[in-house]
């Protein structure tokens, strides 16, 4: 009591082991090739550029399973909006549901590499419709449908058209 804390930590750094130089020798593997001996700056160089790849990574995968989830939920709205379940009743075979199943979407999406014309009021897709997409719109189950509140799904697209900008 009654001595500065400035006093106080100059003698800290004086009569103890508080400010020590220490020189490591680190002897790394960086790459698979021979071992190398690096200061602490390169090694934190290193591990910087290696977290800062990882990291890009996980956003990229991030962006993918966003993407994913935004597609089925464009997908599923507008097969149960524009009741495309309906037209598959006539349907004989699984291959013939599939196809109108197919045909039904593609009035409203517009395939990615398909050019847009004039008067094309069609949606923009972020992928090719695939068949694993058509098959799991036919297990959606019919409480599900008859449930199905058009203002939840804009909220959800929209919310995961936000996150997916904040990915990018």
């Amino acid at each position: 009591p009654g001595i500065s804390p400035d006093v106080t930590i100059d003698a800290l750094y004086a009569f103890t082991n508080c400010e020590l130089s220490v020189s490591p020798n680190a002897c790394i593997i960086i790459g698979g090739d021979k071992p190398h001996f690096v200061s602490v700056l390169d090694i934190l160089e290193h591990t910087t550029h290696q977290t800062k790849a990882l990291l890009k990574l996980e956003l990229l995968i991030k962006q993918k399973e966003l993407e994913e989830k935004l597609h089925f939920a464009s997908l599923e709205k507008i097969f149960i909006q524009k009741r495309i379940y309906r037209d598959i009743e006539e349907a004989e075979d699984f291959k013939e549901v599939l196809d109108i199943i197919r045909e039904g979407l593609e009035k409203y999406f517009r395939e990615p590499n398909e050019p847009k014309k004039d008067g094309d009021t069609r949606f923009n897709l972020l992928r090719a419709i695939s068949e694993d997409d058509i098959i799991r719109l036919t297990e959606i189950r019919i409480k599900r449908i008859s449930k199905y509140n058009s203002f939840a799904a804009d909220e959800k697209i929209a919310k995961l058209n936000e996150e997916l900008k904040k990915v990018k």
